[in-house]
Formats: C-alpha cells, sequence, structure tokens
C-alpha cells in the first residue's frame, strides 16, 4: 500500500477510531451496530413469568435488527472464495492472560495490550470502565487489523437493554438467556453504545451459530465505512468502498457469572486473504479459563 492510498484509508477510518493510553497508540474501532428501531422495541415485566417475557424481548430484537439494516448483505461463505494456499500463512504466537483468565493465538507482528491498572479495567459488577469493557487489545495499525477481548457480567447484558433478570435465573448457557441472534446483537449493542461514529453494520444471519453444549456462541459483523472519495480509492486500491468484517466469538466457559468474548476484524480486501485465515485463527483459539475450579 502506498502512503497515498494510506492516508485516504486512514481518513477513511479516522472518526471509527477508538484512543488508548498505553504506548499512544490509536486503533480503529468500526464496530457499531444499527440501532434505528432497537429503542422502541418494550418488554412487558411481567413477573408471572419473566423468562417467557424474556426470549419474546430476544426475539423481537432480531426482527428489529433486520428490518433495521442496511443494503449491506455479505454472505459470510463469499469471504472464503479466495484461495489462500499460495499466500504466505501469517505467523502466529500464543497470548496466555496473566491474570489467568483466557488465552489466544495472535499473530506475531501484533502490538499487545493487557490492561491491568485499576481505572483502565472494567467493574466486576458492571462490566463498566474507562475503556468499556475491554481487558485486552491487540492490532497492526497499518492495516487497521484489530483484536479486542471483553469481560462484562452476563446479568448486565440483559438489564442494561431494560430486560429484568430474576434472581436465580439461569444464564448458564446461550440458550437458556434466548434467541442467539438477538443475543449476537445485544453483545455488539452494548460494545458501540457509547461510539457516536455513523456507520452501517450488519450482523451475518447465516454466521450465528453455538456450539453443542451452548456455552460458545459464534457471529460476524459487516461494516460499510464511509469514504470521502471513492473514485481516488478505486484508483489507488482497486475498490470503491471500504467494507470491515468482523469475526466474534462469545463464551459462558469461565462460569463465574462473567461473559468473555473476543472480536477480530480486519478490511474486507485484508480479510479475505492470509491475514483474514489468521484472524479467524485468533478467533477459534480463544478460551476462557474456568474460574469455578
Amino acid at each position: 500500500v502506498n502512503m497515498a492510498s494510506f492516508h485516504l484509508i486512514f481518513a477513511a477510518l479516522l472518526p471509527l477510531a477508538m484512543s488508548f493510553q498505553a504506548q499512544g497508540f490509536i486503533i480503529s474501532n468500526s464496530r457499531n451496530i444499527h440501532q434505528k428501531d432497537v429503542s422502541a422495541l418494550e418488554l412487558s415485566r411481567n413477573n408471572e413469568n419473566q423468562t417467557t417475557a424474556r426470549r419474546n424481548f430476544l426475539q423481537s430484537l432480531v426482527t428489529a435488527s433486520t428490518s433495521a439494516a442496511v443494503a449491506l448483505s455479505i454472505p459470510s461463505s463469499s469471504l472464503a472464495a479466495v484461495d489462500v494456499s499460495q499466500q504466505v500463512p501469517v505467523e502466529m504466537r500464543t497470548f496466555v492472560d496473566p491474570k489467568g483468565l483466557f488465552a489466544l493465538t495472535v499473530p506475531k507482528r501484533f502490538f499487545a495490550i493487557r490492561r491491568t491498572n485499576k481505572g483502565d479495567l472494567p467493574d466486576e459488577k458492571t462490566g463498566k470502565g474507562r475503556r468499556g469493557s475491554s481487558i485486552f487489545t491487540a492490532g497492526d495499525l497499518s492495516k487497521a487489523e484489530v483484536i479486542a477481548v471483553e469481560r462484562f457480567p452476563t446479568f448486565a447484558l440483559l438489564e442494561d437493554e431494560g430486560i429484568l433478570v430474576e434472581k436465580g435465573a439461569d444464564l448458564s448457557t446461550f440458550p437458556a438467556i434466548g434467541d442467539a441472534a438477538a443475543i449476537a446483537n445485544l453483545i455488539v449493542l452494548r460494545r458501540d453504545k457509547d461510539k457516536p461514529t455513523q456507520t452501517r453494520t450488519n450482523l451475518l444471519m447465516d454466521s450465528v451459530r453455538l456450539s453443542e453444549d451452548g456455552k460458545t456462541l459464534y457471529f460476524s459483523l459487516s461494516t460499510a465505512i464511509d469514504v470521502q472519495k471513492p473514485e481516488l480509492l478505486l484508483e489507488q486500491e482497486g475498490v470503491s468502498e471500504l467494507v470491515r468484517i468482523t469475526q466474534a466469538k462469545a463464551t459462558l466457559m469461565s462460569n463465574d457469572g462473567q461473559l468473555l468474548a473476543v472480536f477480530a476484524s480486519a478490511l474486507q480486501q485484508d480479510y479475505i486473504g492470509a491475514d483474514g485465515v489468521a484472524l479467524k485463527e485468533t478467533v477459534e483459539s480463544f478460551v476462557a479459563t474456568d474460574q469455578s475450579k
């Protein structure tokens, strides 16, 4: 990528960047989910059957998200259409959380920061902090590729959206909580709630799947990034639009009432190559450590 192309892409991504103090990095972040109709949804707080009410709300969230989505539909199957067998594989390394919460592999060239200062970590009871729910960040700024790990209480995912969680309710598996696609939407809404950027993001519905034990949820996102001069981008890069693809994995395997999620994203032109293979490996490798033992 020449310098002119880099500046063009950087200018398009700049409104989506989030700042963090460690080493003065600026990390691109464009994982905002469209919230147009979600605010219109209401959950009946009927104490007679709160579990049913919660499920009904989550199902309605899927409908609202689908109707509000813009015309950006990229089937997850098409993302694997490029032959990467002739490309040089990305060298990986293993990161084991010093606090014993998780482990994953990341590209060796990525910087990696594990937040340890109390002010930078999310509150154990609310999952909120100065940097949201983030506890780990890795990435390659030259390609706008980012990996993030977030941690927050499972009940907070629901209560932050006005869904009353009955004391002692079973939140140990995703099926017990509600519809998988609705939960994926809630996770992304929570993550991007405080980010004011205007982007067009879709949950790729055919990417949503659960593990057999119901404790792990997989999904992908597609985000269209506004480009000021698409004709210049086409001249420099051969594409007239920028799309960010995000692979995500949420897990309840820690068995401590906390939900851990990993997000790995890249621009589509990088994602469909060897870098995308590496980011998928990162997501697949992510493991939350059982804290109940």
